[in-house]
């Protein structure tokens, strides 16, 4: 799988939000900002976080804009169809599902956080039982 080794300074733009695919990062060492449109959602600072692969998997535009915090250190991977990828590097894959599943959970508890505080979100629209 073609790799390349890239460092990007303060500020720099990695990824653009609505840009096209191809290829998926993981981080070597430093920081990164993810922004959805153009609001901060997190930071990524532990080495070997992939990111970036989500709009490969879905074969859409890139979901958010990523920067560099700082310093950064990235490889750049060039991504390849899900079935090959699984086939040559599982490990790679084994990783991107691990990433996913990991942000997947990290949601659900923001969404159950905000519904304790918005009962809008809940299925009786936040009536209380009576009682």
């Amino acid at each position: 799988m073609p790799t390349e080794e890239i460092e990007f300074t303060h500020a720099a733009t990695i990824i653009r939000q609505g840009d096209a695919a191809g290829f998926f990062y993981i981080l070597l060492n430093g920081a990164v900002e993810v922004y959805k449109d153009d609001v901060l959602l997190t930071t990524l600072m532990f080495p070997g976080t992939i990111f970036g692969e989500m709009a490969d998997l879905l074969g859409k535009p890139r979901t958010c804009t990523i920067k560099a915090k700082g310093k950064a250190r990235l490889a750049k991977i060039q991504s390849l169809p899900i079935e090959q990828l699984m086939r040559e590097q599982p490990d790679v894959v084994v990783k991107i599902l691990k990433t996913l599943a990991t942000r997947l959970e990290r949601t659900t508890q923001k969404l159950s956080d905000n519904t304790k505080d918005s009962p809008m979100w809940t299925v009786d629209g936040g009536k209380k039982p009576a009682g």
